[in-house]
């Protein structure tokens, strides 16, 4: 019986019954292919931003008249919480908020030139103001009445 034990032991040792291979070689990857990948990744997105453009016209137009309308709000709150007119004075470069200093349009935007003056009772003189660039034109309107700013856009066809 001790041969047979023996024997069934020496079996177990030696790997006979062993249902899991043994394996010398660890899968993975290498420090160095590891380093290769990030280079050449840094690479490819490095030659990305020099090629593409880092804004765009159409995010440029939109920030602009959300600057305008801005202005123009913040011009009739200013009327009517100060009790005096204040105006908004436009030109093709850009615009000003009561006497302040001039906001700039980007170089391909332009704005017709015009006054606007808000008076304390919270209407305006009124008037409409175009931005313009490239093939998009965006009209803002002021109402006279009640100094309400307005966006329209008409459709492209």
């Amino acid at each position: 019986m001790i041969s047979k034990s023996r024997s069934t032991h020496e079996a177990l040792s030696s790997g006979i019954y062993s249902r899991v291979p043994k394996q010398n070689k660890q899968s993975g990857f290498t420090l160095i292919e590891m380093i290769v990948v990030i280079v050449v990744l840094g690479m490819v997105a490095g030659l990305v931003m020099i090629k593409r453009p880092w804004g765009s016209a159409g995010l440029d137009t939109d920030a602009t008249v959300r600057s305008l309308v801005d202005g123009l709000r913040l011009a009739r709150s200013r009327a009517i919480t100060q009790e005096r007119d204040v105006a908004v004075e436009t030109m093709p470069s850009g615009f000003s908020v009561d006497g302040g200093s001039p906001r700039f349009l980007p170089p391909h935007q332009a704005l017709t030139t015009a006054r606007v003056v808000f008076l304390p009772d919270g209407g305006s003189t009124g008037g409409s103001l175009l931005l313009s660039t490239g093939q998009r034109r965006i009209a803002v309107s002021v109402s006279w009445l009640t100094g309400r700013v307005n966006v329209m856009e008409p459709k492209q066809n």
